[in-house]
């Protein structure tokens, strides 16, 4: 069953931009929140009521807007897989920089929770093994960039053992 997520790709928005605004400013209103966005002051209103109901902001209505511990924890959460996702499209999967930003968001929301903590610490673990760069890796990155298989790979597919096993280089 798919683990259903509890903020849409919109409530997520808004509440990255409140976390942006209150790194810059002390006050934050509903105002503040609609222009930074350039949206509609109903409709921002509508979705920090609906950040409030779901406890990730304090909001009294014209007073100062601040996040919750679970709505700090959601921001920062959020800003870990981003930048995780940033990484493995750029350095494993070749994605060109002008084309990963709308690819992060396609992705995020297309994983449930569940598979996106699996995706992010296979990433992390990707990062900190102590192979640092597995040849499969390194062959995965030739590939993609050339469209082509190395010439060990070529060799490897058509035999028994792989030149890539037990590899730490």
């Amino acid at each position: 069953m798919k683990n259903k997520k509890d903020l849409t790709l919109s409530l997520e928005k808004y509440l990255l931009a409140i976390f942006e605004l209150l790194q810059k400013n002390e006050k934050v209103i509903v105002k503040d929140i609609s222009s930074y966005l350039k949206i509609g002051g109903p409709s921002t209103a509508d979705a920090i009521k609906a950040l409030a109901k779901k406890e990730y902001i304090n909001y009294v209505p014209y007073k100062n807007i601040t996040l919750t511990a679970k709505g700090l924890k959601k921001v920062e959460e959020k800003i870990k897989r981003r930048a995780v996702l940033e990484e493995f499209l750029k350095k494993v999967m070749c994605v060109k920089e002008k084309e990963i930003e709308n690819n992060i968001e396609q992705i995020e929301y297309a994983f449930d929770d569940d598979l996106m903590k699996k995706f992010v610490s296979f990433v992390e673990f990707l990062d900190n093994c102590s192979c640092k760069s597995p040849k499969w890796l390194n062959s995965f990155k030739y590939f993609a960039q050339n469209d082509k298989l190395k010439e060990n790979c070529l060799a490897c597919k058509n035999s028994s053992s792989c030149c890539c096993k037990g590899c730490k280089s």
